[in-house]
Order: C-alpha cells, then structure tokens, then sequence
C-alpha cells in the first residue's frame, strides 16, 4: 500500500494484480508506503479504513481517494495456483507444482486451509457494510488505462516492468468445475463487470 498525501490518493495493493510493479515506479511520489512483507504492503480496504485513515484525518491530510486494480476471478486463481508451484515452497503444503488447477479450485471452494488463505478478491475492495468500496477499480486486464490514470493524476510517466512474474503453466479446467467456480465467485465476477475499463 502506497499513499501519496499531495495527491491524494492511496494505491491498495490487491495481490497478483502487478502491485510489485506499480510500487516501484509509484514508491519515489508517495509519502507513507507499506511494503515487502506481505501483511502490510496488502491491507485491504477495511483494514485501511479502520486503521490507516483515523491517523491520517485527524493529521489534516485527508480525505483520501482510494485506488486498486481487479484482475478476472479465474484468471486471479489461476495465478495464484502458478505462483505456489515455485521452487521455493515446494516443500510447503501450500505448494501447488504437484496439484491439477482442478484440485486447487476444488480446495479453495471448499475452505481449505492450505489453499483458501489467499482470500477473495470481493472481500479486498469491501467497506464495512460488505459493498464494494474503493473509489478507483480498474481492470488489471487493461492495465495501461490504469497506468494512465495514474500518470494523470501524478503528472508523470510511468514504464512498467514486468517483477514478481509466477512460474508458466498450462491453464486446465474442466467445464463442469468451471461453471461451479464461476457460481461461487459471483460476487468477485459482479466487481470485475463494473470495474473500469478507461
């Protein structure tokens, strides 16, 4: 999470959504940046609400704008499946490299705890009241909009470079799976539909 008090605007890291990429050319025009471990650089929106912004209001800073960007719910998934079969973790039981995508998916909409700690995208952009919240969600598909929005906003171009890319693999679900996952994430899927495009 980056938050630049000149322009007012705070950047919401979603996971596999290029945040790694975007920090690095956003970090030299921000003023306050949680970053590198995890649990801090992808505090989603009501963890920032809650804990972020009472400090920055009542420093005579804000309001802030909040921004993120939404990537399709499979394709998330199926980026997290890729990043888990890395190398590094293969001795962990989070490690996907010897698991089917269909087997992933089917441990994620079943809570499993090795799998489901990933979160949800919906639950990321979400206010208090279970809606979502952040002012500017665009399509991590169309990620030079976004760019451009940014670069608008801070007067400045940005060329980003492709970091923290997950290991290639064949994407594979069977269609019966597919139509389930796509019920499950309707709440994701109805996000991804009114996020912007340009």
């Amino acid at each position: 999470m980056l938050i630049s008090i000149g322009k007012k605007l705070t950047f919401l890291a979603m996971p596999k959504t290029a945040s790694t990429s975007i920090e690095m050319v956003l970090f030299p025009y921000c003023d306050i940046a949680f970053i590198n471990n995890p649990r801090v650089k992808h505090i989603r929106y009501r963890r920032y609400k809650r804990f972020i912004t009472p400090y920055i209001d009542q420093s005579g800073f804000g309001p802030l704008e909040t921004t993120c960007l939404f990537r399709e719910p499979i394709d998330w998934l199926f980026s997290w499946y890729r990043y888990r079969s890395r190398n590094k973790i293969r001795a962990k039981a989070q490690c996907t490299a010897n698991m089917s995508f269909d087997e992933f998916v089917t441990r994620y909409m079943a809570e499993d705890a090795n799998v489901c700690d990933i979160g949800r995208t919906s639950h990321f952009v979400a206010g208090h009241d279970g809606k979502p919240a952040v002012d500017h969600i665009y399509r991590y598909e169309n990620l030079p909009a976004y760019v451009k929005f940014l670069e608008t906003r801070f007067g400045e171009k940005f060329n980003l470079e492709h970091l923290n890319q997950s290991p290639i693999r064949e994407f594979s679900l069977s269609a019966p799976l597919k139509s389930q996952l796509e019920d499950f994430l309707a709440p994701e899927y109805e996000i991804y539909e009114t996020s912007r495009q340009s």
